[in-house]
């Protein structure tokens, strides 16, 4: 459980090797648990929890590296849907809900995420999202839920009796080792498949140009923006004067951000937080409280702890970094718990005193991942309706100016 909570926290860094990282151990924590000899009867309701987790952590993140505003409201449109549907199954058991709304952000975030480690996201119209979006949605991920939710087959089990042919009682990893002659061959035509791709990007790399012709302007990236220009005189995006001048631009939208009021984005926060918690409280133990009692102490929590932060960073100016919001955040939330729980114990809801910390973390990881990537997604999104009324993204002056 301490690897699946703590591998997420790679994804808004490495958000590639992070999310891929968590979708091979999600899909095989229940067979190293077995390995084991253990088996809990609350694995689905544990695993759904924990899949949420870092799906949420993987919206956030989106907000802070997608340059693409179009494939971002998709994302986002995505993620909620699943995050409804994931609520509306804990709290009624109705499984055809899974299978209505399937985890298609999972799929997407990785196709983005592809793109924009090998190409360009810029050039991925909105009609070419939506399209990409609807493969993934009915060839993909409709199978796949109603595979694992409505026939209730276990992948890991099919592989392990029809593949391997090994009885229903023995393990995974016994059923490998005991089937060399399928294993061997499916190693080696995964080798090979591997050896092909790898031989077709090679030859590719050989057939692209290796850079700009002679007197043409070179396609550079500017600032924290992704589509390439072909202007003369710019300097590249890893060049200091831009990345000071996106970082100085960056703080001056967290300071807006910061001292000023919008309550969607308040609302948005008490949304996300309310539903992964009511999602995890299912599966904590000692829990005397419903899920109404759990919105309302999570968003007098999240409202408390805005205010004193906004009235904090008026007094005494604006923290740029992480860490002091990570502090001041969990400071605040952690300091609440104790006043529930300890101070004034007569007030619902009653929580086991670990859980409610648990519950504090969360409030406090995702108000101050949201606080910080927030406003780099509006700055993007600032840009992106410059460019549609034809002013383009603002580019610092390379000399200065």
């Amino acid at each position: 459980m301490a690897v699946r909570l703590l591998l997420p926290l790679l994804i808004p860094r490495w958000p590639l090797f992070g999310i891929l990282a968590c979708m091979i151990f999600d899909s095989a924590d229940q067979s190293i648990l077995q390995a084991f000899g253990y088996d809990p009867p609350w694995y689905q309701s544990y695993d759904k929890a924990l899949d949420i987790y870092y799906l949420s952590i993987a919206y956030l993140a989106t907000m802070r590296n997608w340059e693409n505003v179009a494939a971002f409201q998709i994302s986002r449109v995505l993620y909620y849907l699943r995050l409804a549907a994931a609520l509306a199954f804990e709290l009624t058991g109705a499984r055809w809900l899974l299978f209505a709304f399937p985890n298609a952000f999972e799929p997407f975030f990785l196709y983005y995420e592809i793109v924009r480690r090998r190409g360009n996201p810029m050039l991925l119209t909105r009609n070419v999202i939506v399209v990409v979006v609807a493969i993934m949605w009915f060839v993909f991920k409709l199978p796949h839920e109603w595979w694992v939710h409505i026939a209730r087959l276990d992948t890991t089990d099919f592989i392990k009796m029809r593949i391997l042919g090994a009885l229903p009682s023995t393990s995974f990893w016994r059923a490998i080792i005991e089937a060399p002659a399928v294993t061997g061959s499916l190693t080696f035509v995964a080798a090979l498949l591997t050896f092909t791709l790898w031989q077709f990007r090679k030859r590719r790399k050989r057939r692209a140009p290796v850079g700009p012709a002679a007197g043409t302007s070179q396609r550079v990236w500017p600032a924290h923006w992704g589509r390439p220009t072909a202007v003369a005189g710019l300097i590249s995006v890893g060049d200091p004067v831009h990345r000071a001048g996106r970082a100085l631009r960056l703080a001056m939208f967290r300071s807006q951000a910061a001292l000023s009021i919008r309550p969607w984005l308040l609302v948005e926060k008490i949304i996300l937080v309310t539903v992964v918690s009511v999602i995890f409280q299912q599966v904590l133990p000692g829990l005397r409280a419903n899920g109404i009692q759990t919105a309302l102490f999570i968003a007098v929590a999240i409202i408390a702890t805005d205010f004193l932060l906004r009235w904090g960073l008026r007094r005494f100016g604006v923290p740029d970094s992480p860490r002091v919001d990570l502090f001041v955040t969990a400071l605040l939330n952690f300091s609440l718990v104790l006043v529930f729980q300890l101070i004034i114990p007569i007030l619902p809801p009653k929580y086991n005193f670990v859980s409610a910390l648990i519950f504090g973390s969360l409030i406090t990881l995702f108000v101050t991942l949201y606080d910080h990537y927030r406003p780099a997604y509006d700055m993007r999104a600032l840009d992106s309706r410059e460019v549609e009324g034809g002013k383009g993204p603002p580019v610092p002056d390379p000399q200065g100016g």
